[in-house]
C-alpha cells in the first residue's frame, strides 16, 4: 500500500491512528514491520511499510486535511524537563538538606 516515516516522539500508536484511523490495527502495522515489542521507539530515519487501508477512513481524511499528525511520545529530553527537581530525593545533605 505505502510506507511512511514517523516523526519525532511518534509511536506505533500515533501512527495506527494516523493511518488507519484507529488503534486497532496496532498489530497489523507491527507484523508488516516485524516489530516485536510495542514499547519500541520509532526511528525517524526509517520509513514504515503501510499494508492495508485504512480501518475508519474519516477520521484518516480528518487527520489529513488538517495536516495533524498525532506524536505522544516522549524523549529522554522531554521527560528530563518533567522532573521535579525539588524534595529529599534530590538534596544534597549539608549542601541543601541541613542535619541539626
Amino acid at each position: 500500500m505505502g510506507t511512511i516515516r514517523p516523526i519525532q516522539n511518534q509511536n506505533i500508536f500515533d501512527i495506527a491512528l494516523q493511518e488507519y484511523g484507529s488503534i486497532e490495527n496496532t498489530f497489523d502495522l507491527l507484523e508488516d514491520n516485524d516489530i516485536y515489542n510495542l514499547t519500541d521507539e520509532l526511528s525517524e530515519y526509517k520509513d514504515l511499510q503501510i499494508g492495508k487501508e485504512a480501518f475508519k477512513k474519516d477520521i484518516v481524511e480528518y487527520f489529513k486535511s488538517r495536516n495533524i499528525k498525532p506524536a505522544t511520545g516522549s524523549s529522554e529530553e522531554d521527560e528530563l524537563l518533567m522532573i521535579d527537581y525539588s524534595g529529599i530525593e534530590i538534596m544534597g545533605i549539608e549542601d541543601d538538606f541541613i542535619v541539626y
